[in-house]
């Protein structure tokens, strides 16, 4: 029954807490949570569940809720549950036949046929119990959210991760198709405008230098061998550089002078006018990048920046910047390696076409 659920909705009054409110001599409001519902909670997102808080209720205290139950979306003062849901399902990119929806009153009813599973605690109206696909054993408040928790997992609980496992890679997976698709409608020009800054410089005789900082560096490394190896077809190798292999360097310069001066250091001392100097940085804030790339602007290089969405400094220090179409580091990564890739296989086209033409005299 549960393999198939990706989100979990959950009224607030009487699912999540027992529907009762204490009002303070100061006038604030509080509501008492189960620790046990809130652990259960823990093992649902663990499990690769996606949460979220459906409530008619709204202000400061939904929101100290949703935070307490680790919620990834939040509808408040949803009375009208059936679109409160279908918005749900379009945010979350969920069909409304993955989701399991626990609620207990009779406008929560209303929504109980239109999700994959409904459930309802033991206190429920009438009309939400005799319309729940299952009615629960506990009260809200007291365990109902465990008991719902259980029922989904039932299949982890008994030692089978894959469900969970399926749900969480499905959604990486979805974020990064989109992340894609983002790139597609709005990268293509950046993207084509590196590939002929570098074409430029290739036809030129100068040389492509990279530099990054872990993940960043191995893709540094990565498109400086595609450069010097091959791509897809048989050439000559292209002149270039990744900054980030030679230990001795970089432990000689980020000991006797700064961390930060570890590639800056080497582009002062290689980099002349006319090259390509290419700082990789997903969050661009990499301050050996902005570094490296100011110091090859004063040493007449031509700056790129590879980047994430919110990448502003590296970008502040590049001539031109290629921002990927998001924030998430893992969809950063997985852009810039499709940008590099594309990249390298028109650059090398171009260029062995040119290198044909020049042989045969046309």
């Amino acid at each position: 029954m549960s393999s198939d659920i990706l989100l979990l909705a959950l009224d607030v009054d009487g699912v999540l807490t027992d529907g009762s409110v204490t009002i303070t001599p100061s006038g604030e409001e509080s509501k008492g949570i189960a620790f046990r519902d809130l652990d259960a909670l823990s093992r649902a997102r663990r499990a690769g569940l996606r949460i979220a808080l459906v409530t008619g209720e709204e202000g400061p205290l939904v929101m100290a809720i949703a935070a307490k139950a680790g919620a990834e979306f939040v509808l408040p003062a949803a009375k009208d549950k059936v679109t409160a849901l279908e918005a749900l399902s379009a945010n979350a990119a969920v069909p409304l036949s993955r989701v399991c929806f626990v609620g207990d009153a009779d406008r929560d009813a209303l929504a109980f046929p239109m999700v994959g599973i409904s459930l309802c605690p033991a206190d429920g109206s009438r009309a939400a119990r005799r319309t729940a696909t299952r009615v629960l054993s506990a009260k809200g408040g007291a365990g109902a959210v465990e008991e719902a928790v259980e029922l989904l997992l039932a299949d982890s609980e008994e030692g089978d991760l894959r469900p969970g496992f399926e749900n969480t890679l499905r959604r990486i997976a979805e974020d990064s198709v989109r992340a894609h698709e983002k790139l597609l409608v709005e990268s293509m020009p950046t993207l084509a405008e590196v590939a002929s800054v570098i074409m430029r410089a290739l036809k030129a005789g100068r040389r492509i230098y990279f530099c990054g900082n872990g993940g960043s560096a191995a893709d540094a490394q990565h498109v400086a061998a595609e450069l010097v190896g091959r791509f897809a077809l048989e050439r000559e190798p292209f002149p270039a550089l990744a900054l980030t292999t030679d230990t001795s360097i970089l432990t000689a310069v980020g000991n006797d002078w700064d961390f930060k001066e570890i590639f800056s250091r080497q582009v002062r001392a290689h980099a002349r006018p006319g090259d390509v100097v290419v700082g990789i940085s997903t969050s661009g804030k990499s301050a050996n990048v902005v570094r490296a790339l100011e110091v090859a602007r004063e040493c007449g290089a031509f700056t790129i920046g590879f980047t994430g969405r919110n990448g502003n400094a590296v970008a502040k220090a590049a001539d031109l910047t290629f921002k990927a179409p998001d924030a998430a580091t893992p969809r950063v990564q997985e852009l810039h390696l499709l940008a590099w890739h594309g990249i390298c296989e028109v650059v090398e086209a171009a260029m062995v076409s040119r290198s044909e033409l020049e042989k045969t005299g046309t």
